[in-house]
């Protein structure tokens, strides 16, 4: 499943975002925004760098900057989403990391939503961004202050960033990239890259750029636009045996007999990459 990447656009000189979603489904994507999830109804299954968390009613998770995750909210779950720019916790959250994205203490987020609501349903004057702003700041000065931290080094940052950039890099350049060109992103040997990557990604990189690949040739073969031929060498593949191969291995069905309304939402997502990109299900309700 590839993570996406999503750009959220926030209003004037505000820094925060607030909304209540019900039924949820949040597929794999990132964001460089701190994110926190509230079960205010029911609960929801948090996947977040490869492990998945119960969240259960009443209770909260803090996602930071750059990782990795998706939302598998319950039947009839309400969850309520606190997202904010990176920038407002800069020096808060600088060289620690939550020890689990599970908080313990309690924080009154429904009492917080309310009042963010409020304010950011005014016009955005210098003061009201200023309580805004100050208000998550507040909230995220308690949260490390009252929960378990780790020094994390500037090594571990940077390489989290660097291979976010990586899957830019692929998603960019599928058709020709190589185990090659992923190890000299990186700076690093084949061998120790090969590692490094499946430690992040939980995928071998060849079965990664397979499930980018495959992606692209579902684009092409629903446009309509391409003979199969057309589309294996578009997606990068070398031969149309291995084309038809990895297709059914991770579609289900061969390039010829794929269903017109497929839609590979689990486990192999598809969509188009653009800056627009939202993750979340059309399924899902915006309360």
């Amino acid at each position: 499943m590839q993570p996406k990447h999503e750009h959220r656009e926030y209003n004037e000189n505000i820094s925060v975002w607030v909304g209540k979603y019900k039924n949820l489904t949040n597929l794999l994507h990132w964001h460089s925004d701190y994110e926190i999830v509230y079960a205010e109804k029911e609960g929801a299954s948090v996947t977040i760098s490869n492990n998945t968390f119960r969240l259960e009613e009443g209770e909260a998770m803090f996602i930071h900057s750059c990782e990795t995750h998706s939302i598998q909210g319950d039947r009839n779950s309400v969850l309520t989403f606190f997202l904010f720019k990176r920038t407002l916790l800069k020096q808060i959250v600088k060289g620690v990391k939550l020890c689990s994205p599970l908080l313990c203490n309690k924080y009154d987020f429904l009492s917080l939503y309310d009042n963010l609501s409020r304010e950011l349903g005014k016009s955005p004057t210098d003061l009201i961004s200023l309580s805004i702003n100050n208000r998550i700041e507040r909230l995220a000065i308690d949260i490390f202050i009252n929960e378990k931290t780790r020094l994390i080094e500037e090594t571990e940052s940077n390489q989290n960033a660097r291979y976010h950039q990586l899957l830019n890099e692929i998603d960019k350049n599928y058709a020709t990239y190589t185990l090659t060109d992923a190890a000299n992103f990186l700076a690093v040997s084949q061998s120790y890259f090969s590692k490094l990557f499946k430690s992040m990604a939980s995928i071998t990189f060849t079965k990664y750029l397979n499930l980018v690949r495959t992606e692209k040739a579902v684009e092409l073969l629903q446009g309509k636009q391409y003979t199969i031929t057309q589309v294996a060498i578009e997606s990068g593949f070398c031969t149309i045996r291995n084309f038809n191969r990895v297709f059914k291995d991770i579609t289900g069905y061969s390039p010829r007999d794929l269903p017109p309304d497929y839609n590979p939402l689990f486990p192999h997502p598809t969509f188009k990459t653009d800056d627009n990109f939202d993750p979340t299900d059309k399924n899902s309700e915006l309360l």
